[in-house]
C-alpha cells in the first residue's frame, strides 16, 4: 500500500490577472460613445411610458395654444440646462411638437402633426437623453429621432 498523499492543489489563482475595464473603457468609447449610450438609455427608459400630464395643464392661459412656442431662443442655441431648468412645460411640449413634426415631415415625408401622445413620449425622451448640460436641443433630439423608429411616420 502506498501511504503518500496526493499533491496539494494550487489555490493561488491564475498566473495572470484578468484585465479590468474601468475608466479605460470610458476613454476607449470616447465622447460620441457616451452620447450614444445616453440616448439609448433615454430611449429605453421611455418605452411604454406615456405622458401622464393633462394636455390642458400645459398652457399658461387660454390665448396660448399648446402648440404655440413662447421660448425665445433658437433650438440650436438651447441647451439641455435650458430644457431641464428654464423651459416651462408648455414650452417643452411646443418644442417637442415642433421638432418632431419637422423631423417627420422633412426627413421622412410625413404630413401634419403627430398625436399628442406621441409628442408627449418624444418630450419625455428628450428629458431622458438631456443628461449633458451643454448639449444642444437639436443634438439631443436628432439622436433620439434617429435611434427610435417609433417616432417616424
Amino acid at each position: 500500500m502506498n501511504s503518500a498523499l496526493p499533491p496539494q492543489p494550487n489555490l493561488s489563482g491564475p498566473d495572470k490577472p484578468k484585465p479590468t475595464f474601468g475608466c479605460g473603457a470610458l476613454i476607449a468609447i470616447g465622447c460620441g460613445g457616451i452620447v450614444v449610450l445616453a440616448v439609448l438609455f433615454g430611449v429605453l427608459s421611455t418605452i411604454g411610458s406615456g405622458s401622464d400630464e393633462d394636455d390642458a395643464g400645459r398652457g399658461g392661459d387660454d390665448s396660448t395654444s399648446k402648440y404655440t412656442q413662447t421660448w425665445s431662443k433658437q433650438y440650436s442655441d438651447t441647451t439641455c440646462t435650458d430644457w431641464n431648468h428654464e423651459m416651462t412645460a408648455q414650452q417643452q411640449f411646443a418644442a417637442a411638437a415642433d421638432i418632431l413634426s419637422s423631423a417627420r415631415n422633412k426627413i421622412d415625408d410625413g404630413t401634419g402633426l403627430p398625436s399628442d401622445a406621441l409628442i408627449g413620449e418624444f418630450e419625455g425622451g428628450i428629458t431622458n437623453v438631456c443628461v449633458e448640460p451643454t448639449m444642444t436641443l437639436t443634438d439631443a433630439t436628432y439622436g433620439l429621432y434617429a435611434t427610435e423608429p417609433r417616432f417616424h411616420p
